[in-house]
């Protein structure tokens, strides 16, 4: 497919308010915890629910990426939007264990589907020259909806029961979909070129990929990555409470306000110098960040380790995604993006239940921190390692 020189264009802008979108119907769920608390389902099953979501879609991303095309994309994402819409209906009358377990495997499944089919065609329509600051520009569409969707939720209605709330959540697949026969209208228009597959991705090809070792490394920081962010995410607010430290609902509004302006403001700055040491470098502020958090008796700290944390996943993330745009054969890119995603998925599995693991076996918050240091600069030490990489000349 020929690309627009520039990321003004209109695939690329209407991708992203696809993704948009998407997780706007994930950030509703920030108190779904306390809503399976109201449903007569046994408490050890809450967390087996919540990760079923992200089970789903670890399982279904690899094969269905490995699938899509231009040609099946549109169809994919008219499917997943339906499927959303659908599952969001549900929640309010599913109050039993198994109901719930399917609708968590549904929506998983219909997210799933309706993000990789928008990622295979955002990165066909956007220019490799500007990879950097255009997957700057989408992680700040799945930022938004977290930085303020919550809140909302929290303030302007808290009386309103979360069945409803997630119900009413449907009308918010409304705008993509009214969008989406506008969107196929406009890559019909669009030249066909060799950066364009005419056919899915043979499943074998997955292995091909998985062989290159480049590949591998930043698919496994990309996971590390994301393991530390998830524990942070979910476990931040008991060791606040251990410790007497601030409140990390305002760390977590004070770092994603920071990880939004970083790609606001050093997105065009993405695509001028070398990926690798930039990744590197934001992998180490990350770190600092979380180590700065062991300072248990500042809160002065806790807020400035919000900023600096901030900064350090709002750059890091888009880099590694440019980076595996970089050392991507052009005809796997889309291939590759979603096993990022897949790496998403894995470390929001992984994290927590590691985490979970260890306080359980006796391990101190203090000893989690500094493990999430050390996989942050092993991730750095992996990024350098990578700064020189090309994909291969032969197909």
């Amino acid at each position: 497919m020929k690309t627009s020189p520039s990321l003004n264009n209109f695939g690329f802008i209407t991708l992203n308010l696809f993704v948009l979108f998407s997780f706007s119907n994930l950030a509703i769920f920030f108190n779904f915890y306390s809503f399976l608390h109201q449903l007569p389902i046994a408490p050890q099953w809450h967390g087996v629910l919540i990760g079923a979501f992200s089970a789903s879609a670890l399982i279904i991303r690899p094969l269905l990426s490995a699938r899509l095309t231009a040609s099946n994309a549109i169809r994919a994402i008219a499917l997943g939007l339906a499927l959303t819409a659908i599952s969001l209906l549900l929640y309010a009358h599913t109050p039993t264990l198994a109901g719930m377990l399917l609708l968590r495997i549904l929506h998983g499944a219909a997210y799933v589907t309706m993000v990789s089919a928008s990622v295979t065609l955002l990165v066909m329509v956007m220019p490799p020259e500007k990879s950097g600051q255009g997957f700057g520009i989408i992680t700040i569409m799945t930022l938004l909806p977290y930085a303020v969707i919550p809140s909302v939720l929290e303030h302007g209605l808290s009386a309103v029961p979360s069945g409803t709330i997630y119900s009413w959540a449907a009308l918010l697949m409304l705008p993509p979909a009214c969008l989406l026969p506008l969107l196929a209208r406009h890559l019909r228009t669009v030249e066909a070129g060799p950066t364009q597959p005419g056919r899915a991705v043979h499943q074998g090809k997955i292995w091909t990929e998985l062989r290159r070792p480049e590949i591998l490394l930043l698919l496994l920081a990309n996971g590390l990555v994301f393991a530390v962010f998830s524990s942070m995410f979910f476990f931040l607010k008991a060791f606040c409470a251990q410790w007497g430290l601030g409140n990390a609902g305002l760390f977590f509004t004070v770092a994603t306000g920071m990880m939004i302006a970083t790609r606001i403001f050093f997105g065009p700055l993405f695509d001028r110098f070398n990926k690798g040491v930039l990744a590197a470098a934001s992998l180490g502020l990350f770190a600092a960040g979380v180590l700065m958090l062991t300072a248990r008796h500042s809160p002065a700290l806790f807020y400035a380790a919000a900023v600096v944390y901030g900064v350090g996943v709002g750059s890091a993330t888009p880099l590694m995604n440019g980076l595996m745009f970089v050392i991507s054969r052009p005809q796997h890119r889309g291939l590759n993006t979603n096993l990022m995603l897949e790496m998403v998925d894995a470390g929001f599995f992984i994290g927590p239940a590691a985490c979970g693991l260890a306080l359980a076996s006796g391990f101190s918050p203090l000893a989690i921190l500094y493990a999430g240091v050390a996989a942050l600069l092993f991730s750095a030490g992996l990024m350098l390692r990578l700064r020189h990489s090309k994909p291969p000349e032969t197909p």
